[in-house]
């Protein structure tokens, strides 16, 4: 066989020798070294697409074109193959004489004296520096979120992986992970539409990229989630100062357009990098920081102790039990009494989650708070919810003189959610009740974060349903006025933190007269809540308050006991029955 080979290119080579040579030409960029690597050829197009003229490569070895972009290994294994008189084949980036950069598909040939000694090498390569970059695009884009620009949850992935082998390889270096999302964010899309809320994490992910070194990382998890993978940042700013300029990008207000402004916030949690640590362990702590600082106040950075790894632990097992709890019904409803002043009688009630857990016994809310912001347990609760409602409305029916209305607060059961409304309007429906027997209590916060058509538009829609529409913790936040105007509400609550010391504070009773007073310009009926003591109630009588809710009037009862326990006024107004 080899004599046939090469009788084969005697004859191609006798008959047309410059016709191949030229076909080799301009097909292929070649050059030939000897044993040392020292070049000895190079054709025409080594020298076009180097830009270094034939004097300048050759007596050059290829170092003169090297980028810098393979590593050490990369050409030792190279040489290694070469070396042992095997053909390599690989994609080399090289270097130009202007300083660009090319890409070329290079085959490598040892090349043999009559001994069988290697007395050099020849080189063919094609240029493929477009197929490359072609690439390196799409590599980008699968690790890029197409709306920010920033890292996408894989590129994040891939990018604290290399941080932790950083870590590992320089113990000295200083690497942290930052985890945030966005307080607020919900409200925009909710108020002014998605494109807003596009607009907001545009504005968010410029004003990280400012505040970062180029090669630190910022990351778009999802939805409004955010990684840092901070280290060269460090080296030129303090942590503490790169904390505050961060808390501060994301508090500053964000035009969306028609001269409108929102302004969002955000609590940092964060961790350092550590050799001992997993990419996904240095997550959790990170989560776990996150949660302590929104716990602690919100717009605030924390970071993870070991005190942290500890209630992390005790987080996740709350949410645990919580998904067992929703298979398993641990949840109801709880009511507390709302007293209308003006009939004596107990017009409303407010619904509040209990949990019967099967250790801790009975929980309140506020104890199991995580819940109400796992996605996953919200949608499978929320149908429950709606079913609970219906069945504790029909057995009021049955054994009340007048049927309370029921007040839920939109932002814990998250009544801004078209089809959780449907399906609470086609319970409504079945039971044959009508919405008016439905308060929806919308919280302040919401109201407050700007005024939008959008929004208006939904609650002139749960209004023409039939809803009555509630302001929750009125004085909290203060909307705008002109929403107060132009949305149909009918009643305003004020909350238990400005009623708490009314009867021991002048200003605080002002601040409450004040507020009254606001409401019932607007034509609204006024509900004090957290009332606890009968001088409270007095003082609120004679502000002209038109119902209280508190523990003076009655805590939160199952659906069975205020059925069997309405609660009245005495005629004369000057005893209120406690119920416990």
């Amino acid at each position: 066989m080899p004599f046939k080979h090469d009788d084969r290119l005697r004859a191609l080579t006798h008959q047309d020798s410059d016709f191949w040579a030229d076909v080799v030409d301009n097909v292929l960029i070649v050059a030939i070294t000897d044993a040392r690597g020292v070049i000895n050829y190079v054709n025409d197009r080594f020298c076009a697409i180097s830009h270094y003229s034939r004097a300048e490569l050759l007596g050059s070895t290829h170092r003169i074109v090297n980028s810098g972009y393979h590593d050490a290994a990369f050409f030792r294994q190279m040489y290694r193959t070469i070396r042992a008189g095997q053909v390599w084949r690989g994609n080399i980036c090289n270097r130009a004489k202007d300083g660009t950069t090319y890409w070329v598909a290079t085959t490598i040939m040892p090349k043999h004296d009559a001994s069988g000694a290697i007395e050099g090498y020849v080189s063919t390569r094609f240029e493929i520096t477009e197929l490359m970059n072609t690439r390196d695009r799409l590599r980008s884009l699968a690790a890029t979120d197409p709306l920010t620009g920033l890292f996408n949850r894989g590129g994040f992935n891939t990018v604290l992986q290399a941080a932790v082998d950083a870590k590992a390889h320089d113990i000295a270096r200083t690497i942290w992970l930052v985890m945030f999302d966005l307080d607020g964010f919900k409200q925009v899309n909710d108020i002014h539409g998605h494109h807003a809320g596009d607009l907001v994490l545009k504005a968010i992910a410029r004003r990280l990229r400012e505040i970062l070194h180029p090669e630190d990382a910022a990351c778009r998890l999802g939805g409004d989630e955010f990684g840092l993978v901070i280290s060269h940042t460090l080296s030129a700013i303090p942590g503490e100062t790169l904390l505050a300029r961060l808390l501060a990008a994301l508090e500053a207000p964000i035009a969306i357009g028609g001269g409108a402004m929102v302004s969002v916030s955000g609590s940092l949690g964060v961790t350092p990098v550590e050799t001992h640590e997993t990419a996904e362990a240095l997550q959790k702590n990170a989560d776990a920081a996150l949660y302590a600082a929104k716990r602690a106040g919100g717009n605030q950075a924390r970071l993870f102790d070991t005190a942290l790894h500890q209630q992390g632990m005790e987080r996740a097992q709350v949410l645990a039990d919580a998904r067992r709890a929703v298979e398993q019904d641990q949840f109801e409803p709880y009511y507390q009494p709302i007293l209308n002043l003006r009939t004596g009688r107990c017009d409303q009630v407010e619904g509040l989650l209990r949990w019967h857990h099967p250790q801790r016994g009975m929980l309140a809310a506020e104890s199991f708070r995580d819940v109400f912001s796992d996605a996953e347990l919200a949608r499978a609760m929320s149908p429950r919810l709606v079913r609970a409602f219906r069945d504790d409305m029909r057995l009021w029916s049955g054994s009340l003189a007048a049927r309370p209305g029921l007040a839920i607060n939109f932002s814990r059961l998250d009544l801004l959610n078209v089809g959780f409304q449907h399906a609470l309007e086609a319970e409504i429906r079945e039971q044959g009740g009508r919405a008016g027997d439905y308060v929806l209590e919308i919280s302040e916060c919401v109201l407050a974060a700007g005024r939008s058509d959008r929004l208006t538009q939904r609650l002139h829609e749960l209004a023409a349903h039939g809803f009555a529409l509630a302001v929750d913790d009125f004085g909290q936040a203060m909307p705008p006025l002109a929403v107060l105007r132009d949305v149909p509400f009918t009643l305003a609550k004020i909350s238990r933190t400005l009623v708490a010391d009314i009867a021991r504070d002048a200003r605080a009773r002002a601040m409450v007269a004040h507020l009254c007073g606001l409401a019932q310009a607007f034509g609204l009926g006024v509900t004090a809540s957290g009332v606890e003591t009968r001088q409270q109630l007095d003082i609120l009588r004679e502000m002209g308050v038109d119902r209280v809710q508190g523990y003076l009037i009655s805590p939160p009862l199952s659906a069975a006991n205020l059925a069997i326990s309405p609660l009245i006024l005495e005629p004369d107004h000057t005893e209120i029955p406690l119920r416990a």
